[in-house]
């Protein structure tokens, strides 16, 4: 196997990683009864969300989202190595910070009392 393709099959996969940990996160998000913690640590009381199942519900939504995002970089590895990082470096730059937002600007906003 040439050195191209190995690169581009590790790439694959990392895109890929990436991508099922986010949806898997959120998908438990979807399932779980208890609220989920957007900042690692953070213990959120239930009583201080107003719906708890349409609390997971919103943050389910926005981590299978942003999962999604990240699998065409899994098929764009192959045919263009700049590109694929561009994504990358983009749902990083970009993407977490928005993810901040959605969370403490939206959802925060509408179910916390």
């Amino acid at each position: 196997m040439n050195k191209e393709i190995t690169g581009s099959i590790i790439g694959c996969i990392s895109y890929l990683f990436c991508a099922l940990c986010f949806i898997a996160f959120g998908i438990y998000a979807l399932k779980t009864k208890k609220p989920i913690n957007f900042w690692a640590g953070d213990k959120i009381n239930p009583r201080k969300i107003t719906d708890v199942k349409k609390y997971n519900r919103a943050n389910g939504i926005m981590w299978i989202i942003f999962g999604i995002l990240w699998l065409p970089g899994c098929v764009i590895t192959f045919f263009n190595d700049l590109l694929a990082g561009m994504i990358c470096l983009g749902l990083c730059v970009i993407g977490l910070p928005v993810l901040i937002y959605i969370y403490t600007g939206v959802i925060k906003k509408k179910y916390f009392i």
